[in-house]
């Protein structure tokens, strides 16, 4: 997927047109030099400085009169002012060092959107005033300090010299974004002096190394405040990453041809070395490749003095992933209060894919003595044209967090009620390690789609297996989509209707070219997956059994449980993990990927062998399996729909739901139906919900009479429950990969 256009380049675009022309084509380091030099004088128009003699002040050699620049500066400064961005903030961004794609991810430089700058600020500025001893350890251009500056100090010019003077702080790798984070901060003053003493102050140099004695020499007693965005990448070297920082133009996967095997030793080994340096200084790093932002995370509280407050741009990774457990319980034990803001890329906040997520975290770091420590507050943000706002809150007690998740992992609610469902669900069910429940898995990718690619064969012979990929594989569905011409991005695929699934692959590999460690598995019966998925998508787990004779790529993981791995429980585990309960619960800490820790993170609902519900649940499935190859029709669509009902009925009843849990479940799935014939009067169909309602006011003895009304007028109507849309919007499309869309 491309990345978007960050939408603080539309907004700057008039001045950074203007500024281009003041430059005059000059290009390389001299033109970059003389940029500097135009937006000094835009920064002297805003604070009122005297450009000779911040030159003189700050050893630069002018390229022109200082007359001559304040002329050429002067339509940029216009731009700036007709802009909705901050003058502050509009200089930083305008400041930046253009980087290659490589440089952005040796350096993880992924600059801070003023939005994002101005929000964070929004979240330190309340415990600051211009007394106060800030820093930005990772600063780049300084957009976030700006944002602080205005935020504290606000239209009160003698508040900013005295905050400039004494208390602001930075650090970077950098020297010119150290330079742009003084023009940046230069536009709130006119006193040259208060900018010296600042800038006598900043380090540029390494953070993650630099020697306690820097920070004590700015801030004796530690800072009030740390704000930043720190780079988000992990400290490693592939070769496909050294090729391209070599200039190579190449994508993920293709060949490696042309490689200086020696240069790539020596910066390997040079990335290695710095890697076991990060890992003895920063102990929660855990182990493997680094990732940088968790040693600044590290770094940030060291900085921060107690009762002070800690302000960052962070990956979504710190509240679910694995290998930031020791630093969320550092965080939890080591903090007064915390507030997490969820917020995704759809606003294009940065040159990524839009579906990524990230938080802005603010964190009251606890004092000496005992102190009181507040629930977490999270909430969801999400970006307008000119700020955030607030689409969701819930409070979640310490306590109760680590009574649910060993792990001290998040879940993404958005409200009490939603904290609520998610800790009843949480009790209710039973983890997949507990000793005799049988859920213990035993996962396995069972050919990986590129590195055994050379022995895919192109057509089926004696002794190939079929190859499973994802898009053949939906919920209680093998053999979904049937492939018809054309490889990669240009191969061509069509779509099974159900009760017509079939085997249409696009590749076969011999047996004997499995992996030797999986080959065992190609014999067996097992479950498995589709692993690329999503929050928003209309499904996110879509689980079914996997008959023996066929072997599945990397993006359909399998699943044998060693203690049983009968049929049935194959069966029973398809069917929980197919219900909208399950999936409701795996949405609250997923992002694009189905990854095996957050998997077995979600609860498995307490049903006992042989009891009652598993007997349910295992004649239930199977029908559907066999459904699914018996031809399609209208009638075995019917079937199929109420059967997977009457699963989401058993297994919300299993979780211990009633019926206004399993409503606001189902609110988290607004996309279902599309495609779907609506009642009259209303937008869209509501055929799956209804249905679903109906199946679990018939378990648990309710009033459903209302839903049970609508999903018969629905059904008479030719709507059809649990039909994906991109069969009910047309089944008969031939599906191009390259235009493929999830969700």
């Amino acid at each position: 997927m491309s990345a978007p256009r960050p939408i603080e380049a539309e907004y700057l675009a008039p001045a950074e047109a203007a500024l281009t022309r003041a430059v005059g084509g000059r290009c390389g380091p001299a033109g970059f030099e003389f940029r500097l030099q135009v937006l000094e004088a835009v920064s002297a128009r805003f604070g009122g400085f005297d450009l000779v003699s911040f030159h003189i002040a700050f050893g630069v050699q002018s390229k022109k009169p200082a007359a001559e620049l304040l002329e050429l500066a002067a339509p940029v400064a216009s731009a700036i002012e007709r802009s909705p961005i901050h003058h502050a903030l509009a200089l930083s961004a305008l400041a930046r060092e253009a980087l290659r794609e490589q440089d952005r991810k040796n350096t993880g430089a992924y600059h801070t959107d003023f939005r994002l700058a101005t929000r964070l600020a929004q979240l330190a500025a309340p415990k600051l005033n211009h007394k106060s001893k800030v820093i930005d350890p990772a600063s780049g251009a300084g957009i976030l300090l700006a944002a602080l500056t205005h935020a504290v100090c606000g239209l009160d010019r003698a508040k900013a010299a005295h905050w400039l003077a004494h208390g602001v702080c930075a650090a970077d790798l950098s020297a010119n974004s150290l330079r742009a984070a003084l023009l940046s901060l230069a536009s709130f003053t006119d006193d040259l002096e208060a900018l010296k003493a600042m800038r006598a102050r900043w380090h540029c140099g390494d953070s993650l190394m630099a020697d306690h004695k820097v920070w004590a020499a700015m801030a004796p007693d530690g800072f009030d405040a740390v704000i930043g965005n720190p780079p988000w990448e992990k400290v490693k070297l592939s070769r496909h990453e050294f090729l391209k920082s070599s200039g190579a133009k190449r994508h993920y996967g293709a060949e490696i041809r042309g490689l200086d095997e020696d240069r790539f030793a020596t910066q390997r080994d040079e990335v290695s070395d710095y890697s076991r340096r990060l890992l003895a200084r920063y102990p929660d790093l855990g182990n493997g490749e680094p990732d940088l932002y968790i040693a600044f995370t590290d770094l940030f509280f060291d900085l921060c003095k107690g009762q002070g407050v800690v302000a960052a741009l962070i990956p979504g990774g710190l509240i679910r992933s694995q290998g930031t457990q020791a630093m969320r319980r550092k965080i939890f034990e080591a903090t007064q209060s915390v507030s997490l803001s969820i917020i995704d890329n759809r606003a294009r906040f940065f040159a990524i894919d839009t579906r990524f997520k990230f938080l802005a975290m603010a964190l009251v770091k606890a004092g000496h003595g005992r102190s009181k420590r507040e629930p977490i507050k999270l909430l969801h943000e999400r970006g307008t044209s000119t700020g955030l706002e607030i689409t969701g809150t819930a409070t979640i007690g310490r306590a109760a967090l680590a009574a649910i998740r060993d792990d001290l992992s998040l879940p993404e609610v958005r409200s009490i009620a939603e904290w609520k469902l998610f800790s009843k669900i949480a009790e209710a069910g039973t983890s997949w390690e507990e000793p005799g429940c049988g859920w213990t898995p035993k996962f396995c990718r069972e050919v990986d789609m590129t590195k055994e690619r050379p022995k895919f064969l192109g057509r089926a012979i004696r002794g190939a297996l079929p190859l499973i990929e994802g898009r053949m594989v939906q919920a209680h569905r093998f053999g979904v989509k049937g492939h018809v011409s054309g490889t990669g991005r240009s191969a061509l695929w069509k779509a099974f209707p159900i009760g017509g699934s079939r085997i249409s692959p696009q590749f076969w590999i011999r047996s004997s070219d499995v992996p030797r460690a999986n080959q065992h598995r190609t014999g067996m019966l097992r479950v498995g997956f589709c692993d690329i998925a999503g929050q928003t998508n209309e499904r996110s787990l879509m689980a079914t059994v996997i008959p023996a004779g066929v072997v599945c790529g990397n993006k359909v993981p399998t699943i044998l449980f060693p203690e049983d791995s009968s049929e049935e429980r194959l069966l029973v585990w398809a069917a929980i993990a197919n219900s909208f309960a399950f999936d409701w619960m795996l949405r609250r800490v997923l992002t694009t990927t189905v990854n095996y820790f957050l998997l077995q993170s979600v609860p498995l609902p307490k049903v006992t062998k042989d009891g009652l519900p598993w007997k349910k649940l295992v004649s239930v499935t199977r029908e559907l399996q066999a459904l699914d190859h018996a031809g399609s029709s209208r009638k075995t669509q019917a079937r199929m729909a109420q059967l997977r009902a009457e699963i989401d009925a058993e297994v919300a009843v299993a979780y211990g739901l009633d019926i206004s849990d399993v409503e606001l479940i189902l609110q988290d799935f607004p996309i279902l139906d599309r495609g779907q014939t609506a009642l009259p009067g209303e937008s869209k169909s509501t055929i799956t919900r209804d249905s679903v309602l109906t199946a679990v006011a018939k378990r648990i003895s309710s009033r459903g009479a209302v839903w049970s009304r609508r999903a018969a007028e629905a059904l008479a109507l030719g709507a059809m429950a649990y039909v994906p849309s991109e069969l009910a919007l047309g089944s008969d499309e031939i599906e191009e990969e390259g235009a493929r869309v999830h969700g």
